[in-house]
């Protein structure tokens, strides 16, 4: 991330009801175009990791050590509010935050350069709407059926393949050749 900090934490030393002298001005070009940056990796981060669950974001302060936990919404306002006054947005840390609940600031990024990298798009993911084998409905972001438990993977590869070209016969055997359960 920029050198900015969403928490709003620099005004040490600052007296309560004294204006900061600071507030209200415009971000540099460099620091507006880091901030812009941010938003547009949080936009590619929740897009890739929301789905399987992620709350947001946790970024490790280097000025008190600890760990902030934004949620996806609460970082997305905090980095605008800073593009359109020029001063971070302050907010009430999170409640015992469940760790797990919430992707690395550094590790989400790495994870969607990697995809672009590799030209992946981070929304690409084939859409399965209901389960192969019984027919439930299933959201776009399910591993598996809530029903029979089953894979969605599986028909996302076999829809991947037929998008791609392969003959469905052929992609039905390959399927079953690597173990995977018949489906409808």
């Amino acid at each position: 991330m920029g050198e900015y900090d969403p928490l709003g934490e620099d005004d040490e030393g600052q007296e309560e009801g004294e204006e900061d002298p600071e507030a209200g001005r415009p971000l540099p070009d460099d620091e507006r175009e880091s901030v812009e940056a941010d938003l547009e990796d949080l936009d590619a981060m929740r897009t890739v990791f929301e789905p399987q669950g992620a709350k947001g974001v946790v970024i490790a302060c280097t000025e008190c050590g600890a760990n902030h936990y934004y949620g996806w919404e609460l970082l997305r306002e905090s980095l605008e509010h800073m593009i359109d006054t020029g001063e971070p947005r302050v907010h009430e840390p999170a409640y015992q935050p469940k760790e797990d609940d919430y992707v690395v600031w550094d590790y989400g990024k790495g994870y969607v350069d990697a995809l672009a990298d590799t030209g992946l798009e981070a929304g690409s993911r084939v859409e399965v709407t209901s389960c192969g084998w019984c027919e439930t409905p299933v959201e776009p972001h399910f591993s598996f059926c809530p029903k029979c438990g089953r894979p969605m993977a599986v028909l996302r590869l076999f829809k991947e393949l037929l998008d791609r070209g392969m003959d469905e016969r052929d992609v039905r055997a390959v399927l079953l050749r690597a173990g995977f359960e018949p489906f409808s």
